[in-house]
């Protein structure tokens, strides 16, 4: 069973474009700000980054999730629809200038072998878009946008309930993991680097 969390957040940065850049491209200090995270490491020979979160099934047993992620980089330029999609929940949207940058964290083609020897560890999907606009202000938007998917397979009792009914738990259960990892986030964010009120929505079952 497939079970989807997805979380977005808008925040403005008191700092220059470079040097929010800067602070989001440290890949694992950002993942260390989520309380499910029990670890990141980089891989070098395969160049991707190794998660590992630690959540609860609707019964509260602990599940492992390992996530292999690729981190890239590029330039957000003006006329990419993506600039337009975040210029609509910006309140001051009259002080964007031109375009910005982005960082992507997405779900690695080539990972490498694991054996995984028990029941609650599962191999999941990770991919996060985080876009940094300039300001006219000299301040930094930034739309923060993740989902995860996890594949699992159910056991006694869980077995026995509707997929459907389990489905919706799951998933709320997810969303509101979602939600606090994300909040655990922006609370690390305001204090490293001031910003303004966030805002914030989390879905679940979406793509």
């Amino acid at each position: 069973m497939e079970v989807v969390g997805r979380s977005k957040a808008h925040v403005i940065l008191e700092s220059c474009l470079n040097d929010s850049y800067a602070y989001f491209e440290q890949h694992e200090k950002i993942l260390q700000c989520n309380p499910y995270c029990q670890n990141v490491s980089y891989l070098p020979d395969h160049g991707i980054y190794k998660w590992i979160f630690q959540v609860e099934d609707p019964r509260k047993n602990p599940i492992t999730a390992l996530f292999f992620v690729e981190q890239r980089c590029e330039l957000l330029h003006a006329d990419e629809p993506k600039v337009n999609e975040c210029l609509e929940v910006m309140k001051n949207k009259e002080l964007h200038e031109g375009g910005g940058k982005r960082i992507l964290w997405v779900n690695a083609e080539r990972t490498p072998d694991i054996a995984i020897d028990d029941n609650h560890t599962f191999v999941g999907r990770a991919n996060t878009e985080i876009c940094l606009l300039h300001q006219k202000d000299n301040r930094t938007a930034v739309h923060f946008e993740t989902d995860i998917s996890l594949d699992f397979n159910l056991s006694f009792p869980l077995n026995m309930m509707p997929e459907g009914v389990l489905k919706f738990m799951s998933e709320a259960i997810m969303s509101q993991i979602m939600q606090q990892a994300t909040e655990s986030m922006l609370c690390q964010l305001q204090s490293d680097m001031c910003c303004a009120v966030p805002m914030l929505s989390v879905e679940g079952g979406k793509r």
